[in-house]
């Protein structure tokens, strides 16, 4: 049996494409975890769209770069865990599906959550990015609620003051 090489070519080059664009989820969870959401911005191409379901959305990486630091600053604590990352590669174009585990503080109050990213994925001059993310979230409650009633998502909507209050706080560090 011959081995073709331009095959076996093929396929790990897809395999390294996979775990790249893997490893943008990851390292965007890592920073938020520990505290460096601003970092956050590098990850995602100049257009990208992001979307927390009814919290944010963000056209660019200029909105995205305001927007997301200051939801996280707003947070005492948060620790983000995700799994099941389902990455397709077609070509320079890529689309993936991640789920969330959460935990964090708001107010005084132990929040759990769970959700699921859809992304859409471009190769650039500076490797893969996410182009399109949009967050669905399955439930955002207290521990002490539960999220086994109705009503589950408790949706808190980032407001212009936060992302203003949140960047004031960001300069003064």
């Amino acid at each position: 049996m011959a081995i073709d090489i331009a095959d076996l070519e093929a396929r790990l080059g897809r395999l390294e494409d996979i775990e790249e664009i893997r490893r943008l989820r990851m390292q965007y969870h890592y920073v938020i975890n520990e505290g460096r959401s601003e970092e956050t911005a590098a990850l995602y191409t100049d257009d990208a769209y992001v979307e927390y379901e009814g919290v944010v959305v963000a056209k660019g990486r200029a909105e995205f770069s305001r927007a997301i630091p200051s939801l996280s600053r707003r947070l005492t604590f948060i620790k983000q865990f995700i799994s099941n990352h389902m990455v397709e590669v077609d070509g320079d174009a890529a689309t993936g599906v991640a789920y969330l585990d959460a935990r964090y503080a708001h107010d005084g109050k132990s929040i759990m959550a769970t959700a699921r990213f859809s992304e859409k994925y471009r190769r650039t001059a500076d490797g893969w990015r996410i182009s399109e993310m949009i967050c669905r979230t399955y439930f955002n409650v207290p521990i002490e609620q539960g999220w086994g009633s109705e009503g589950l998502q408790n949706f808190v909507p980032l407001t212009e003051a936060e992302i203003v209050a949140g960047e004031r706080q960001a300069a003064q560090k």
